[in-house]
């Protein structure tokens, strides 16, 4: 029986794109020589990433002190100037201040299981994200708290292990498939992928909605 629903957080319950992340990207072709914001977003992604795959377990670090090593790299590739710490706390905005998906109201007021968010994002910025969202999950599960951060699966077992749960009693609703599906799957939960990405894999359930899960709970 199904006791809870997982799910991540940005680009599933909140928009991955906002004002604050576009004046972050301009400030950052404004005092670099890079001026394609596009590129200089996949750049930053990709050394983001890679630091989040380095930074699990005995040698975790919170997301934050991850964002400020990853902009230390972009500013010597491409000559990026002023101080990493002042393009972390505009990324910082745009995690406080996304604004959530018009789905994700109505699937908190009529979801009738317990809602977990799981998220690679520190704590205090999810909380207060949340607070000023007024959505009410009934607890956020962080790399801060499992000390990995996704695709890894074990962020996944510490959940479980934290909410009291075996696999087949939750399920998980991501917008990723290497960082959120991949990683449901391999510990047993079932795995519910929406936005844009695809596939033809028929253990994932895809969704157009966060509500159309509620026909399979």
């Amino acid at each position: 029986m199904l006791k809870a629903i997982f799910i991540d957080h940005m680009g599933t319950l909140v928009y991955e794109q906002s004002e604050y992340l576009e004046a972050l990207l301009k400030k950052c072709v404004e005092h670099s020589d890079e001026k394609d914001p596009q590129k200089i977003a996949d750049l930053w992604q990709k050394k983001h990433d890679a630091l989040l795959k380095k930074y699990n377990g005995e040698n975790f670090k919170k997301e934050y002190d991850i964002v400020l090593e990853a902009f230390d790299d972009l500013k010597a590739e491409i000559n990026l100037e002023g101080d990493s710490h002042e393009y972390c706390d505009l990324l910082v905005q745009h995690w406080l201040h996304t604004p959530a998906y018009d789905d994700a109201y109505d699937f908190f007021e009529q979801c009738p299981l317990p809602i977990y968010i799981i998220t690679n994002n520190d704590t205090c910025y999810v909380e207060e994200g949340m607070k000023l969202l007024e959505l009410k999950p009934k607890g956020i599960i962080s790399s801060e708290t499992t000390h990995y951060y996704k695709p890894a699966k074990e962020m996944f077992e510490k959940a479980l292990a934290i909410t009291k749960l075996n696999a087949d009693e939750a399920i998980y609703i991501g917008d990723s498939l290497n960082k959120d599906m991949e990683a449901a799957k391999a510990v047993g939960i079932r795995a519910f992928l929406i936005g844009k990405e695809k596939t033809d894999d028929p253990d994932i359930q895809s969704l157009e909605s966060l509500l159309d899960v509620f026909q399979y709970l």
